[in-house]
């Protein structure tokens, strides 16, 4: 009996090519979709690092103004040289980024280009972040705006996210 030969793949080599193909793949259309889910939830990370980190600094620097910025597209912490009072240090809607560390206004526009934005509720009153908003820290580590009520960040994207800023300053993904 003549036994044939045919040349071809193994089940073992398609199966990998499969698997290569398609982590490929997931990588690539996450680029060309935009931000995701997991974008998303990053941004939340980031926001609460960044609040905790103001929160922190609050609490171990007296006499500082404490502030951290958000706007539709951009949340900062704002960090003073000098000793002064939030309240004559600049207003409580800044209009521009002149007290902001990072002047750097690629990741306003990565943020914007890819449909993610930032919005904020305090009690039941629901605001529109069109000029940036100041969040002021106290040596408690607590939040001045939020201390009579309650107050939550929600992050648009492809899906929504919430940071949930209690009265007592716990600060927390809700």
């Amino acid at each position: 009996m003549t036994r044939n030969q045919i040349d071809g793949f193994t089940l073992i080599e398609l199966i990998a090519v499969i698997v290569l193909i398609s982590i490929i793949s997931l990588s690539a259309s996450s680029y060309f979709s935009g931000i995701s889910s997991v974008s998303a939830q990053t941004l939340e990370t980031e926001l609460l690092r960044s609040l905790r980190l103001t929160q922190t600094r609050a609490m171990n620097r007296n006499g500082y103004c404490n502030r951290w910025l958000i706007n539709e597209n951009r949340a900062q912490q704002v960090s003073l040289d000098k000793k002064t009072e939030c309240a004559t240090s600049f207003p409580n809607t800044q209009r521009n980024n002149e007290y902001l560390e990072n002047q750097d206004l690629t990741y306003v526009a990565i943020l914007e280009k890819h449909n993610a934005y930032f919005a904020l509720q305090i009690g039941n009153q629901y605001k529109t972040l069109t000029t940036p908003f100041a969040f002021d820290f106290d040596a408690m580590g607590r939040i001045k705006q939020c201390q009579n009520t309650s107050c939550e960040i929600l992050i648009t994207a492809k899906t929504q996210t919430k940071i949930c800023i209690e009265k007592e300053g716990y600060i927390h993904a809700c």
